[in-house]
């Protein structure tokens, strides 16, 4: 009989294997543990193992830790899985991952297979914008703009200075934002803006926060900004942050 714990969670596979063990123990007091290390492992010892009782032992629970790191001690044990199965003894495992080729074999002749996996770390908000191939998050940019966020805002600045961001990329974002909430406050709907149904709805909330001039305001700024910018007589990332601030 075999009990085949394994996964990525080494630590959690062995104190499964362990609980096994103890609870064999409990219920089987006259059977004799035996431990295997690496050295052990050879084929007449497998099949004495799985052919063997104890003298005045009913059964010997036989108990495998890594193993399978020696890749000799695991074609061996892997041929020898039938053995094991039908052996009147129990032998239990505590591996760490296993490709699947072995494993299949392994769930073909185990009383029990139980994978653990270590929880995946949760990746942090730049990790994820990395994945994409970005650096910011657009719409994190936006909605703090249109939520008329000022502290939020800033903040989001300050990082997107730190991961050297062009200043065209962030006025980019500004401007679409400021250009939704007027198109979304003058418009009825969403296709006479030339919007989509869900950032038509999300601009019109956000331009509650706004009078109409101010939008307008705003939006004069941003093209001003921009052409000052390139001409050479303002500094595009001072007159961005001025422009948050005066928010």
């Amino acid at each position: 009989m075999i009990y085949f714990y394994y996964g990525t969670d080494e630590e959690s596979a062995r104190k499964k294997a362990k609980v096994t063990v103890d609870s064999l123990l409990l219920k089987k007091p006259d059977a004799t543990l035996i431990k295997i290390g690496d050295e052990e492992v050879t084929q007449d010892k497998i099949m004495e193992l799985a052919g063997s009782q104890a003298l005045f032992a009913s059964k010997y629970i036989v108990y495998f830790s890594n193993t399978f790191l020696n890749k000799e001690n695991k074609e061996l044990i892997l041929k020898n899985l039938k053995e094991f199965a039908g052996s009147d003894n129990i032998f239990i495992f505590a591996e760490g991952k296993i490709d699947k080729t072995s494993l299949a074999k392994i769930e073909k002749n185990a009383e029990k297979v139980q994978e653990f996996l270590k929880p995946e770390r949760a990746l942090n908000k730049k990790e994820k914008l990395a994945l994409i191939g970005e650096k910011i998050d657009f719409f994190e940019f936006a909605d703090a703009l249109g939520k008329r966020d000022k502290r939020g805002l800033w903040v989001l600045y300050q990082d997107a200075l730190a991961e050297q961001v062009p200043a065209e990329e962030v006025h980019g974002i500004f401007f679409w934002q400021v250009k939704s909430m007027l198109l979304a406050k003058k418009c009825k709907t969403a296709e006479e803006a030339g919007m989509k149904s869900f950032p038509f709805n999300k601009s019109r909330e956000f331009s509650k926060n706004f009078k109409d001039d101010e939008l307008e305001e705003l939006s004069s700024k941003l093209v001003s900004m921009y052409h000052e910018a390139h001409r050479g007589n303002a500094d595009f990332f001072i007159a961005l942050e001025k422009f948050i601030l005066e928010l």
